[in-house]
């Protein structure tokens, strides 16, 4: 059976979120969000894979997930796991120079 997954990964709540509170503090200088009291960032992983029934495919995702993916000392987890026949993920790149069409990157 084929599965994709997106796995989340958040820093816990009594974890500093350095890099979340930095964003935050200038969301209002590209976003027009009032009054931003909270403001966190994370991880999602997306995952495509094999396993022969969903039982395995939790079970193995969930040890993936809490050996690999999240450092548990700091991080949690979670997971949207589905069923799928695609194959293959797609086009991946990393190579984002050149390619934004938001004014503020124009420099």
């Amino acid at each position: 059976m084929k599965f994709k997954a997106i796995v989340f990964i958040r820093l816990r709540a009594n974890v500093s979120d350095a890099a979340g509170n930095a964003v935050r503090a200038n969301v209002h200088r590209v976003a027009d969000l009032r009054e931003c009291s909270k403001l966190r960032l994370g991880k999602a992983i997306d995952i495509e894979f094999e396993a022969p029934d969903r039982e395995h495919a939790n079970r193995e995702l969930a040890k993936a997930s809490d050996l690999l993916f999240a450092n548990t000392v700091i991080e949690d987890w979670s997971y949207e796991l589905h069923e799928t026949e695609e194959t293959g993920i797609g086009n991946i790149t990393n190579d984002n120079s050149g390619t934004s069409k938001h004014h503020l990157f124009d420099k």
